[in-house]
């Protein structure tokens, strides 16, 4: 079948007479093979009218309990309804189909029931369908594995906010009446999209030609937008108004066309983005010859025409489905009746008071015998995690580990203050456990006779964060890589290669400027403050550092790394890169800013949210600088979240060991990878930072190879006393330079007497430097050749 399930009648292949050879070429995985089987096209039969046979049996089937799921992230979920069953006020019941889960093209349920007396039965669900305003979702209804009629295929789900009861019928209004023999059957239940299908290939090609015509347009007009430049676009681009009038019309009848689907709204809420695109185009085209100057209202704005149409793309193919009962029924049975108004109102009030009670994976919840463990993520981690636990690492050891969702974890030093700390903190931010350990709160992993095993599994480059002296406070748990993005399309079209070195980077720009587009460089999405994410990789990569061997040698002001900072500041006001851009992932969407570098949220905003432009983008390696033995230098940031273990006695340190040792290992890494996106879905997608797990994990295998790649280059910037001043005034240094026009080295210089007097101060408190100034005790900073020495030996 089509994988996108565009198409949901099985492929049709021609084979000649006589031998012929079918090849399956595995690209990724593995697969057990059963049989082939080749057979003819499968004729629906019309429906006939009939009734329902004389009875008041009933059968109800709770969807919940699904019995098969062609997708494993399909799922059950607890809503505290008082209209769904079964309902409890204090406790966490599954009553209804996780309509986040069930919501695209081809997914199906099914599920089992007893005929004992075979006749003609109604049947009816139990639904919402909140997300399409207007709009239905439509379902192939199949009876032991076959549609019975045509009124089944791609039966429509009504929009409805709430809950409702909903009885197939025939196009009389009329219910329908199936036959079903006495015994075991099954009825299963795919979405469908076969009806809007059409919808969706006609505004895809109509976004990529508005896309091709704005490169047209920006290569005649280029960038310059003179409102009293006259521009004969029309003798360039001569049909420019045709097609613009073309798209609109083609966008006009789609919407006539989807209107049968629910003919009593005269405005479909759904269809409200084709409207708006439809207009728009044709307000362009009154005017053609001044599209060049409302370029963005075309192709390179989130308001312009395509974004608009990838809007309405997206609402088309979300599906979200909740079914919460399925019923078949004989003519004179009676459906069941709500809980009534007071009793609801009884049961509200009876969950609201329930919910001052203690909850499930809460930290007040603990046994002071079992390792205590904080985990800062959402309840299905946690609840993924626990089970992993109970079945896997406690009855290996005979460790029991209660999982807790942390409340804050901004909140840990005051924890550990007050003598509350847990055990084990887990998926905290890289930067939090150098807070931690600077106060003593933390053990040093270096402690542990097996240390160098764990932490070698890991890119060198994140440990740096969690030195202090020869120690190394924290295990990095995931890692948040950095690649280079860009659309292959686009790219394609303009002739350009993927860029290599930053030089390379600067060469393509006037390709790319003069027809509206751009490079987008990370500290551009980062607002006001630039984290060391954005400010640091030129530095690292002209083997300039932030610091010199000792803490209060700060080195700002190097050769090297006034180099790589000039290197990123003149990107912006030389080059012309983009100051400020909210959003990286629309622009990269609409083509305005067709390459640029980001990181994992990025890439999982691309592969599950932008399907317009699915197979039209990739990613490699980050463009980098050139050094002196002829190596191109790619360093990046890649810290994301660790893993720690407070301080404590020597049998609880040894528990949380080995925890920690577990968790991150290999086999573990990669059971919790593909379960959570097994169990939760595709964005569920899982960046462990155990590089031998990480290739091992279910993500396309070219974009893995680009990452791991890339993880070679990984380099976080040290985190010592006063270094979130380091971090300030470099942000502060970037924008003096880049927005108020100030000199590079005269802010620098600035700069490094601010984090020296911070510094200082920093050192005093921690006892490094008495009050007088003097060095008690110097604060060697860490370093990448360090990590190496601690973890292999080298010198």
């Amino acid at each position: 079948m089509d994988g996108s399930y565009r198409y949901s009648a099985p492929f049709a292949f021609e084979l000649k007479k006589g031998e012929n050879i079918i090849e399956l070429n595995i690209t990724e995985g593995a697969m057990l093979l059963g049989n082939i089987y080749l057979s003819g096209e499968t004729k629906i039969p019309d429906y006939s009218k009939q009734e329902a046979m004389d009875g008041d049996r009933i059968i109800i089937i709770e969807a919940e309990r699904i019995d098969y799921r062609n997708d494993s992230s399909i799922r059950a979920t607890c809503e505290f309804n008082t209209a769904l069953t079964p309902y409890d006020a204090s406790k966490k019941v599954l009553n209804v189909i996780d309509a986040a889960s069930f919501k695209d093209a081809g997914q199906t349920v099914s599920y089992e029931f007893l005929i004992d007396e075979p006749g003609c039965y109604y049947m009816g669900f139990v639904y919402r369908q909140s997300d399409k305003t207007d709009f239905p979702v439509f379902l192939d209804i199949r009876i032991d594995g076959e549609i019975p009629n045509r009124l089944l295929k791609s039966y429509p789900f009504k929009y409805t906010k709430d809950y409702t009861n909903l009885t197939l019928t025939d196009n009389d209004g009329e219910p329908v009446a199936l036959y079903l023999d006495k015994g075991r059957h099954t009825i299963s239940l795919t979405i469908s999209i076969d009806n809007i299908r059409h919808a969706l290939e006609t505004t895809e090609r109509i976004i990529s030609g508005i896309n091709d015509l704005a490169l047209e347009i920006t290569k005649v007009a280029g960038r310059n937008k003179d409102k009293y430049r006259d521009l004969d676009l029309v003798n360039y681009i001569p049909d420019v108004r045709e097609r613009l009038l073309t798209w609109a019309d083609e966008l006009d009848g789609l919407r006539n066309d989807l209107r049968k689907h629910n003919p009593k709204v005269k405005e479909i809420g759904a269809l409200s983005y084709a409207k708006i695109a439809a207009e728009s185009l044709r307000r362009l085209a009154r005017e053609p010859n001044r599209i060049p100057y409302r370029i963005d209202e075309l192709a390179q704005s989130t308001n312009s025409a395509v974004q608009y149409l990838a809007n309405f793309i997206d609402i088309l193919k979300d599906n979200r489905l909740a079914i919460d009962k399925i019923y078949i029924y004989q003519k004179d049975a009676k459906l069941p009746e709500g809980i009534g108004f007071f009793k609801s109102i009884y049961l509200s009030i009876a969950r609201f008071f329930s919910s001052f009670a203690d909850q499930a994976y809460s930290a007040s919840n603990k046994d002071e015998s079992h390792l205590q463990v904080w985990v800062n993520r959402s309840r299905q981690h946690v609840e993924l995690l626990q089970k992993m636990i109970d079945e896997s690492f406690t009855p290996k050891t005979g460790i029991k580990v209660d999982v807790s969702i942390m409340p804050d974890q901004g909140k840990l030093i005051m924890a550990n203050a007050a003598g509350d700390a847990p055990d084990v903190a887990q998926s905290v931010n890289y930067s939090v456990p150098f807070e931690l350990a600077i106060r003593g709160a933390l053990k040093d992993i270096t402690e542990f006779g097996d240390f160098r095993e764990v932490l070698t599994r890991f890119a060198d480059g994140l440990h740096i964060p969690a030195m202090i002296g020869d120690g190394i406070y924290a295990v990095p748990e995931t890692i948040n890589f950095w690649v280079l993005f860009y659309r292959t399309d686009i790219l394609e079209k303009l002739g350009l290669e993927i860029p290599e070195t930053v030089e390379d980077v600067k060469r393509m720009l006037p390709e790319l400027q003069i027809r509206g587009m751009n490079f987008y460089y990370p500290t551009a999405g980062m607002g006001s403050f630039k984290n060391f994410h954005g400010t640091t990789p030129l530095i690292f990569q002209y083997g300039g550092s932030l610091y010199g061997r000792t803490a209060d040698n700060t080195a700002l002001n190097s050769e090297r790394t006034v180099q790589g900072f000039t290197e990123l500041t003149e990107l912006f006001t030389i080059y012309n890169l983009p100051v400020e851009v909210p959003s990286f992932y629309q622009r990269f969407r609409n083509g305005s800013l067709p390459i640029g570098i980001a990181e994992y949220g990025m890439y999982n905003l691309l592969i599950n949210a932008a399907p317009e432009i699915a197979g039209n983008w990739d990613i490699a390696v980050v463009p980098g600088i050139v050094n002196e033995n002829g190596e191109i230098v790619r360093y990046t940031s890649g810290g994301a979240e660790s893993c720690v273990i407070f301080r404590s006695t020597e049998e609880r340190e040894k528990m949380a060991w080995e925890y920690i040792k577990w968790w991150t290992s290999k086999e573990v890494q990669v059971e919790y990878g593909q379960t959570l996106q097994i169990t939760y879905g595709p964005e569920y997608i899982w960046n462990t930072a155990n590089l031998e797990a990480f290739a091992e994990l279910p993500w396309d295998a070219k974009h893995k190879a680009v990452i791991i790649e890339q993880t070679k280059w990984v380099l976080e910037a040290p985190r010592l006393p006063g270094s979130y001043m380091t971090e300030r005034e470099l942000s502060n240094a970037f924008n003096a330079v880049v927005v108020d026009g100030r000199d590079l080295r005269i802010t620098l210089n600035t700069a490094v007497k601010r984090i020296n007097r911070e510094t200082e101060r920093k050192l005093k408190e921690f006892g490094y430097m008495s009050h007088d100034g003097k060095m008690i005790k110097e604060y060697e900073v860490p370093t990448l050749e360090k990590v190496r020495r601690i973890l292999y030996g080298e010198n």
